[in-house]
């Protein structure tokens, strides 16, 4: 009698991509980024959706939706003078575009997304950390077979600055607003990941800065 055989390489992982990033200086409380690209349509797909801002008004985000449907905050990462980098993930399975609507408390000065496509993960995060020093360094636990996101939000010290990452491989990285800058970063990982370091070197001095990561773990 032939015994079925069980593979230890036949284990599930998070699969994913970075879709879209954005920005707007439009003064309001609710910014609608319209039409972003959101990945390609599964029904096992999440999409997070970052959600950056400074401004001297209270900043957290009170709400996103994405193509319609209500996403849960992650992670929050606040800095100074309202400095806001979060982290928010939707259910999504159908579009490859959709509106990216994000709500915060008051009218902020100016507001970045990003998007990414997750396949296969958990609906909420494995771990987290964030960080509200203006040279951003933090160590962060991966699963097996899972995925990492990270987002940040910052003022620059007299200029707007590009951001190299340590760890993950960066996805985007622009101007949202004269000296304020948005940037991220994303990977999958095989093998689990323990105190593994995600940090971001600035291309001058910032004044301001605030970032948020996330690990999530096979469904």
């Amino acid at each position: 009698m032939l015994m079925p055989m069980y593979s230890s390489y036949n284990k599930p992982v998070v699969t994913g991509s970075f879709a879209s990033s954005g920005v707007s200086t439009a003064d309001l409380s609710t910014y609608t980024f319209s039409g972003v690209a959101l990945g390609t349509a599964a029904t096992n797909r999440h999409v997070v959706i970052a959600a950056n801002t400074g401004t001297a008004s209270a900043a957290d985000a009170n709400s996103v939706t994405v193509g319609g449907v209500s996403a849960s905050l992650v992670v929050r990462a606040s800095g100074g003078d309202n400095t806001r980098a979060e982290l928010w993930i939707a259910s999504v399975p159908s579009g490859t575009t959709g509106d990216v609507v994000i709500v915060w408390s008051s009218a902020k000065d100016r507001c970045g997304y990003a998007a990414w496509a997750m396949y296969g993960a958990s609906a909420s995060a494995s771990d987290t950390a964030t960080d509200a020093d203006t040279t951003p360094s933090q160590t962060i636990d991966i699963p097996a077979g899972g995925y990492l996101i990270a987002a940040q939000a910052g003022n620059g010290s007299g200029a707007a600055r590009t951001a190299t990452w340590t760890g993950p491989s960066e996805n985007y990285d622009e101007t949202m607003q004269d000296n304020f800058t948005q940037t991220g970063a994303s990977d999958a990982y095989a093998a689990a990941q323990s105190g593994y370091t995600v940090a971001i070197n600035f291309s001058g001095s910032m004044s301001l800065s605030a970032m948020a990561v996330a690990s999530f773990t096979p469904a």
